[in-house]
């Protein structure tokens, strides 16, 4: 199933505005600075990049197991 863009949690970490620092939990935001990624404003704006996909599950019949 695909995510939907209404499904997804307005959080910084997600936002087009703000840049995630690594290993921290912080963002820093054209607009507000330096904020939680948890953190959410008014001027959010999606940004589908910054979301991992979900795994692929592959079917049991399909796997295909080759005998050298």
């Amino acid at each position: 199933m695909k995510k939907q863009a209404e499904d997804i949690e307005r959080i910084c970490a997600y936002c087009e505005q703000a840049v995630v620092i690594r290993e921290s939990d912080i963002c820093i935001c054209a607009l507000n600075g330096a904020v939680k990624q948890s953190s959410g404003c008014g001027k959010f704006s999606l940004d589908m990049l910054k979301i991992a996909p979900l795994p692929r599950k592959l079917p049991e019949e399909d796997t295909v197991f080759f005998e050298i």
